[in-house]
């Protein structure tokens, strides 16, 4: 279990993707200013351009040391504002908005911004891992196969207006047209050779607000949690895919199930995506940043993430 880290909050930067989906239409920054004000909390309200801009202005408020960054926006601003605030001692604080949010959904943040930030005014801090796919970061998982092909092709403006619902209507599309491939890895130094349909290294358990692809995950290990569906033949995929909805994928014969701290994907070609985001292809390896990050949550019993 990680140690929570307490501390009031007093200074605070309220970072807002207005690109995210439900976020411009309901935030109105004064209101928010005012609020935290009244909590004795002096905010800042910026509203970054783009990723890159999102994760200087994490980094600017770590500098300044201050308590929180609250963040409106979905699972990838988060994300490029934990790559600003990795190493420091500012906590990421999380807004709900944008087409998931399974962060948000895993650790506990009520809905309605109002209830959010008194969640995180009133909450408690822990250390997470941040997950690394070459430089890259990510909080949740790391995919590679089927569900990054997907993540791949779902347009902006369908998951603005349709959500996760965008990825399911895209697989059930694109489904009857993907293949297995032959795959090699490398986990921990262990060399594996499959026909690989999708890949999944979670930092946590819950994947896409539906299922646990990786179940026993905890986000302070220094680990990722593998699970490889290879399926040979196509009574494999269905199988494995009803034992996944049911959580009983892992004592699946054409499941690969491992915790490590180093993971290399060898072969070329392959669709990768970071935290619901299409982030490239392989060759990639995926390593581990211990506790690179403090991240608030609620008060009270902590996420099963963290133990509780």
């Amino acid at each position: 279990m990680s140690p929570q880290i307490p501390a009031p909050a007093r200074s605070a930067t309220v970072l807002v993707n207005l690109r995210a989906r439900g976020v411009a239409g309901r935030f109105d920054a004064g209101r928010v200013t005012a609020y935290l004000r009244s909590r004795a909390v002096e905010a800042r309200i910026v509203t970054p351009a783009s990723p890159a801009e999102s994760a200087r202005e994490a980094h600017r408020a770590a500098l300044r040391g201050e308590d929180l960054l609250f963040v409106a926006g979905g699972d990838g601003t988060l994300r490029v504002a934990a790559e600003g605030l990795a190493g420091s001692n500012t906590a990421l604080a999380a807004i709900r908005g944008g087409t998931a949010n399974v962060l948000a959904h895993e650790i506990g943040i009520p809905r309605g911004l109002q209830k959010a930030i008194d969640a995180h005014l009133e909450g408690q801090r822990v250390r997470m891992d941040i997950g690394r796919a070459g430089n890259l970061p990510f909080l949740l998982m790391a995919g590679a196969g089927w569900d990054a092909a997907v993540a791949r092709s779902v347009h902006a403006p369908l998951k603005r207006v349709a959500g996760p619902f965008a990825y399911i209507a895209e697989g059930a599309w694109m489904l009857p047209r993907l293949r297995t491939r032959v795959v090699r890895w490398v986990c921990d130094g262990e060399e594996h050779e499959e026909p690989l349909a999708v890949m999944v290294l979670g930092n946590t358990r819950l994947y896409g607000s539906v299922v646990h692809v990786t179940p026993r995950a905890f986000a302070d290990d220094g680990r990722l949690d593998n699970s490889a569906l290879s399926p040979r033949r196509p009574m494999d995929g269905t199988r494995i895919s009803a034992r996944l909805l049911l959580g009983r994928h892992e004592g699946d014969g054409r499941t690969f199930i491992a915790r490590a701290r180093d993971t290399s994907i060898e072969t070329p070609g392959l669709p990768v995506q970071l935290d619901g985001d299409y982030a490239g292809e392989t060759p990639l390896r995926f390593t581990v940043e211990p506790r690179a990050l403090v991240l608030s949550v609620p008060h009270g019993k902590l996420p099963a993430i963290f133990g509780g």
